[in-house]
């Protein structure tokens, strides 16, 4: 049996698919600094006050320069950063090198991001004063992490496709994926957040800078006010910063614009630049190392005409199951990049709730909880019963746990403390727990709700892999790069609506308020339907959509089985010398193919009898076998018609395994039974 599943399934070792999925880690760690990038590029570029090192209440001309630059010019990249995908997705589809066809792509991309940085973070310093000039600096750099963020980021579909093509293999990426995830965003968050602006570290990046009114400078009591909503007051001011309170103390009639925190200061790039740099560039290694023995013409696909141009529209128009997908996921994606972004967190834990600081952070960490279990729980059902099941049962439960939050949020009153979260407070420099009911029933929801979209969208990565597979079936083109480009195209053009909607349903609803919320930002009328769209009904809209896209999508596990057995015979017959388009002629349903290429899951076996266990149809599976199955279609069973390859179209290897099966006399062999089989059968 071994040898014969080894022509139909690539399987990988366990620490290639726990070390490839560091892939994605090492692109979602520029991706987490990208933030800081807006912060020098306002205080670098905009010219709002003059040379800045220090960073936090942000006003005036230096608001709208922020404002401006996040709602103009990132967009404007995102949509670039769409349009290079295909581009350079069809480049990896053809390219063959000595180390592969994506170890290339992995390799030079993470090259480019590092660059970018050094670019944008230290080499613009020499054009300091010369505005023009860090204008050119900050573009060609941040072109720089485009082309290298989608030449890395590419691979992590891409690459799943020679890596394995076993269902159990493929779900596990969302465990491994999550363990990146922590290993990345989170701790760029933390080490940016939370180390880096103690004043120990960062002491010489805390100035005040002097500036005119129209410049965005403010007078030192109004700088005393914004501080105050903080709760520090001007004592504690000047024992925080003695050197700043000198300063005001000399031109006590001065505007200045004051920025408090890390973010802003040259030493925290000195610090953090290299930190990132060196986290990414491991997590690529080990990367590179977990597909280094899969990046081979052997696991690439059946060997064919590699997509041109032309080929791409018809590709998309083709490939309906893509499409399916890219809906589903970039609807999925937009929803929640505006439900988590940092202005409906300030909406929620702060406006509403009045206590971002004693919130955002545990509940942060409580998500990542709830988000093991689910990762868990759909990785086994995916494996278990197709990826597609996976995406289509965790999009309900998510759906259904924000019902529940969607209530305890319309339920919310700001005048009765019973309805506000509340897990800790300081009372007198003593820790008192504060929890109470609504805060266990919201976490319960809401971390339910979490894990469960976060496992839907995880699920989504492997798919695309899934869909190349189709492709390879349904057109005889082997286009990894394409297919997980073409898919990154619509998600980050969706997704680079957040935004606007953000501003729609936040600014535009919130009578009196200018600008997206704030750690200090009062509660205000109309900020509670705000935060019940952004946080609920938007997500929930898109998995009623999601759930839609699945019951049409028809890439089932038992379909995939089929697309992996056909695919495995035309791959084996091509490979012998026989074209393309006869392979594809002579085997189109999984009853025609060989029964040495069909990949059969192995029983679950009860260990104490021994006896093979028989899965009952549980209340899950009547549901989801009611509702999403209508457009899952196989032709027939494995093998009952079955056309072998002829023996002129026969590698050495394949010629060997059909030798050793007609010894064996192979229930999966396909020639003629002699009279003494005939008999044996009838007995």
């Amino acid at each position: 049996m071994s040898s014969t599943q080894s022509v139909a399934v690539n399987r990988a070792k366990g620490w290639q698919i726990a070390l490839f999925p560091f892939n994605n880690a090492a692109t979602n760690v520029y991706f987490a600094f990208y933030s800081y990038f807006v912060y020098w590029a306002v205080l670098a570029l905009t010219g709002s006050v003059g040379t800045a090192i220090g960073g936090v209440v942000i006003s005036g001309v230096l608001a709208i320069g922020v404002s401006t630059f996040a709602s103009l010019f990132a967009p404007l990249m995102r949509v670039f950063d769409g349009i290079t995908d295909p581009i350079l997705g069809g480049m990896m589809d053809k390219t063959k090198t000595k180390i592969g066809k994506f170890r290339p792509f992995m390799i030079i991309g993470n090259a480019m991001l590092a660059l970018s940085v050094l670019l944008m973070m230290f080499v613009s310093r020499l054009a300091d004063g010369i505005d023009w000039l860090q204008w050119i600096f900050y573009i060609v750099s941040y072109i720089i992490y485009v082309l290298g963020y989608t030449c890395q980021c590419a691979v992590t579909k891409a690459g799943q496709t020679c890596l394995t093509n076993d269902p159990k293999q493929r779900s596990q990426f969302v465990i491994w994926n999550m363990i990146g995830m922590i290993g990345s965003i989170v701790l760029v968050n933390v080490m940016a957040g939370g180390v880096l602006t103690n004043e120990a570290i960062c002491r010489k990046g805390m100035l005040v800078y002097e500036a005119t009114v129209e410049n965005g400078g403010m007078t030192i009591q109004a700088i005393l006010a914004e501080l105050a909503k903080s709760n520090i007051t001007e004592a504690k001011f000047n024992e925080m910063y003695p050197a700043i309170a000198n300063l005001f103390a000399e031109n006590p009639n001065g505007t200045y614009v004051y920025l408090r925190g890390a973010a802003y200061g040259s030493q925290f790039y000195d610090i953090m630049v290299p930190f990132v740099i060196v986290v990414s560039g491991v997590y690529t290694v080990m990367a590179v190392a977990a597909i280094w023995e899969k990046d081979k013409p052997e696991f690439w696909g059946v060997a064919g005409e590699p997509a041109k141009i032309k080929d791409y529209i018809g590709i998309i128009k083709g490939n309906k199951e893509i499409r399916w997908l890219v809906l589903s996921s970039g609807l999925n994606k937009l929803a929640s990049t505006v439900a988590t972004s940092g202005a409906v967190a300030f909406l929620l834990y702060g406006c509403l709730m009045g206590d971002y600081n004693g919130l955002y952070i545990p509940f942060y960490a409580l998500c990542f909880v709830f988000m093991g279990v689910f990762f868990l729980w759909g990785s086994q059902t995916a494996g278990r019963k197709g990826q597609k099941r996976g995406v289509a049962q965790f999009t309900v439960f998510a759906f259904l746990f924000y019902v529940g939050v969607l209530i305890m949020l319309c339920i919310f009153d700001p005048n009765n403390a019973a309805t506000h979260l509340s897990l800790f407070k300081m009372v007198d420099g003593k820790f008192t727990i504060t929890i109470n009911a609504y805060t266990i029933f919201f976490i319960i929801l809401y971390g339910c709700g979490y894990g469960a979209f976060n496992c839907c969208d995880n699920l989504t990565i492997p798919m695309v892999a899934d869909c190349t597979d189709y492709e390879t079936y349904r057109s005889g083109k082997y286009v990894p790069g394409i297919m997980g480009t073409i898919f990154s195209l619509v998600d980050k053009l969706i997704s680079s609506l957040q935004t606007l909607l953000l501003q729609l349903f936040i600014v535009v609803l919130v009578p009196g308020l200018n600008a997206l919320p704030g750690e200090s930002t009062p509660y205000m009328d109309g900020m509670q339907l705000s935060c019940i769209i952004c946080f609920c009904v938007l997500p929930m809209v898109a998995w009623l959509i999601t759930t839609l896209c699945m019951t049409r999508y028809g890439l089932s596990g038992k379909k995939l089985q089929e697309v992996q057995a056909v695919n495995a015979v035309r791959k084996a017959a091509v490979a012998g010398g026989m074209t393309m388009e006869a392979a594809m002629q002579t085997w189109q349903t999984i009853d025609q193919v060989p029964d040495m290429f069909v990949h059969k899951p192995k029983p679950r076996i009860n260990k104490k009898t021994g006896e093979v266990i028989v899965e009952k149809e549980n209340v899950l599976d009547k549901i989801y076998n009611k509702i999403f199955t209508r457009h899952e279609r196989v032709s027939g069973e494995p093998s009952i018609n079955a056309v072998d390859i002829p023996e002129e179209f026969r590698t050495d290897e394949i010629r060997t395994l059909y030798s050793n099966l007609n010894a064996d006399n192979s229930v999966g062999n396909t020639k003629e039974p002699t009279e003494l089989e005939n008999k044996e059968g009838e007995e």
